[in-house]
């Protein structure tokens, strides 16, 4: 599991992010669709291995790949620009979604910068339209119901 989807997780998490008033414009603009580079210098290496250890758990570990490419690392890098760029009452995650790149291929794990599917970007704003609040249409378009994004429920079901 990539760094960025468990982070995102634990955030979404019992969040009630709630843009208060999601039919006004924004105050400000998004910032520009990038993924912060975080360091993880600071985890140890698991031996004879490229993978960094986050926790050790009764009977097992999470452990991450920080070089890992495929299509659950850019859904994190996805859904990271967008809530990087949301800022509650002012920035909502429709805006942010939208100043995502459209990816440009059906692998978006190859492609140069962070983007979000287009069909993603339309079964959110029809998740909206259709009533749900703006959190709960991100939550249920990017990790519940993630068959916009390819390859992802491949990657989710395989054994």
């Amino acid at each position: 599991m990539h760094w960025r989807v468990v982070l995102l997780a634990l955030a979404l998490t019992g969040c009630d992010w709630i843009n208060p008033d999601p039919t006004k414009p924004p105050d400000k603009p998004p910032p520009p669709a990038t993924v912060p580079d975080l360091e993880l210098k600071w985890l140890p290496a698991l031996p004879d291995s490229s993978l960094k250890l986050v926790t050790e758990l009764s009977g097992g570990r999470l452990a991450l790949d920080p070089d890992a490419s495929d299509a659950l690392t850019a859904l994190a890098s996805c859904t990271d620009v967008v809530t990087t760029c949301y800022a509650p009452g002012s920035v909502g995650l429709g805006t942010c979604l939208e100043a995502v790149p459209s990816c440009a291929t059906q692998t978006p794990w190859t492609e140069s910068a962070a983007c979000c599917p287009a069909a993603c970007k339309t079964a959110f704003a029809a998740a909206v339209q259709g009533g749900l609040l703006p959190n709960r249409a991100f939550e249920r378009v990017f990790f519940l119901e993630p068959d916009c994004f390819p390859g992802v429920r491949a990657m989710l079901e395989a054994p």
